[in-house]
Parts: C-alpha cells; structure tokens; sequence
C-alpha cells in the first residue's frame, strides 16, 4: 500500500471520566463510536496516535493496544496510518516493529523532539527507521512540536533513497517551503500532505495530495468534502466548503490541540472525555468562543 491520497482525521484518544488526570484510561466503546463516525462522514482513513491523539501521554502498549482496537475495529472499511515515532531512534526503531507486528501497513514518525538533531541526524534517523521495515512510513515535519525543522532537502534525499518513505505530512506552516518539497518530488513517488487545515486548500493546488487533519474529527464530511472537490480541481466549490469550516480550524487551536476537539467531540455526544495532564479541558471562556462557532457553522 503506497501513496496517500485525500482526507485522513488525526484521531483524538477517548479518555474515560475517571477521575484519575494523571491516567485516564482509554474509552475503548467512544474511540469506536469516533472512528464510524468519521468514517461515516467520509474520509478517506484515519491516523492513531497522532500529536492530535496526545500520543506523548500515552504508553507504548497503549498505542498499540488503541491499533489493535482500530485495526479490529475498522481495518477492513478504511485504511490506518499509526503514529509510532519517537526521538530516541532506537524506540523507534522497536516501535515500528511492533506496530508491523499486528499488521500496521503505514507508519506516522514524527521528527525527533527535544533533542533537535542536524539534517544529518534526521536523515540518519529516519534510514535507520526505513531499513528496520517493509512498510511504509511518512516523515512528520512539526517544527512547533518538536523544534526542529525538516528541509526540503532532506525529505528528497529520504525519497529517492528509500522505496518505502512514501511522503511527508507537513506542518510547519511555511507555504514556500511546502511548495518547494511538491515541486522538487514531481519525479519521485512522494506526496506531499498538508498537516494544517488552514493552508489544506493551497498546498492541493500546488500539487499536494491532501489533509491528516484535526477537523476531520469534528466535522467529516465538510472536511472531506473540501478535499475531495480539491483533488479533482474543482478549486472554486472546494473553496466556498472550504470557507463554511474555516472559523472551525482557528477554534481547534484556541487552546492546545487537542483541548479544544475534546470539548467540541464531547458538544456532539461522543464521549472523548479530557486529555491527560499536563492537557486539561478548556476554559469557560474558550467554551463560549467555541459553543458560537459550533452553532455559527451549523454543528450543534
């Protein structure tokens, strides 16, 4: 399974209500209930454990037991992506592997955080990664996340080097610089995929190939909807759905996604519950902010 194409939520983990913020155990039946409901609406897959599914706070066994869960779940209606990286490559090295053991075909390896390593040391990183497996793997450039930014040239060395790195979600924000990596991967089996909802619509008419997105969770079939009108170069009506929902992706991000999905999630009856510490609910103020555009856009 090569290439990635259309609009793939990046899943908020359901927490129980438990009372315990330090581990709140994983809502196994909502996380469930959240995966038909986007699939209902449309998308094209889902991403587990994602940045937006606060993987940083979850085990390594959690991950992989909430990839089996979605595996089993909805692994034979929509196709799965994990996100299994890390920034010690050892880990993961030996977290690709197990998530190839229960049948992940595509992996999420976000950039090394904190220790903000040279473009050598992510192209190394990420080698070693590609020859401990068969499967794919797309690269995770989030420099606000992790510090450190991957250049164009880098992620082009990775994919005329390595078969099986089949792109990179992109999230660091820079237009030109995304531009830059579509226009320098025209000849190789590398796509380009926007991590920002916000500049999703720009980076497909520059050749980009679709969206691992936050509002994919809240509202699907918009936001698969703007994507797909995208994909087919209907850039006039993939702009006026585009528009309806944009008031949603700057809600997501009033406070630290994925703070604000939870709250909205929670608003539309599927009982994601709150992120664990050091994430907390919203504030009441941000509560207002959001309840105004929920109702504005037509979700509640």
């Amino acid at each position: 399974m090569t290439g990635i194409k259309g609009c793939y939520p990046a899943l908020v983990t359901s927490m129980k209500e438990d009372g315990n913020r330090l581990m709140h155990e994983v809502n196994g039946e909502a996380y469930k209930q959240l995966i038909d409901y986007v699939i209902e609406g449309g998308v094209d897959g889902i991403v587990v454990a994602g940045c937006t599914g606060h993987a940083c706070t979850l085990t390594i066994d959690e991950q992989v037991r909430l990839a089996e869960l979605a595996l089993e779940h909805a692994g034979k209606r929509t196709r799965l992506i994990v996100g299994d990286g890390s920034n010690c490559t050892r880990e993961a090295i030996e977290f690709t592997k197990k998530m190839d053991d229960i049948g992940i075909e595509t992996h999420l390896s976000i950039g090394p955080y904190q220790n903000k390593p040279t473009q050598e040391g992510l192209y190394q990183h990420y080698k070693a990664i590609a020859e401990s497996t068969d499967s794919d793997i797309i690269v995770y450039n989030v420099p606000g996340r992790t510090g450190k930014n991957i250049e164009p040239e880098t992620d082009i060395r990775l994919g005329k080097e390595f078969d099986n790195i089949i792109g990179v979600k992109e999230a660091s924000g820079d237009i030109e610089q995304i531009r830059k990596i579509i226009e320098m991967s025209k000849d190789l089996d590398f796509d380009v995929i926007s991590g920002d909802d916000g500049l999703t619509h720009e980076i497909i008419k520059s050749g980009g190939t679709g969206c691992i997105t936050v509002a994919g969770n809240v509202d699907p079939k918009r936001t698969s909807l703007a994507i797909k009108l995208a994909l087919e170069g209907k850039f006039e009506e993939a702009k006026k759905v585009d528009d309806e929902i944009r008031e949603l992706y700057d809600a997501l991000f009033i406070e630290t996604n994925p703070m604000p999905a939870h709250y909205m999630l929670r608003k539309l009856g599927i009982a994601v519950g709150v992120p664990r510490l050091p994430l907390v609910d919203v504030t009441q103020e941000t509560a207002k902010k959001i309840d105004a555009v929920m109702e504005k856009i037509g979700l509640v």
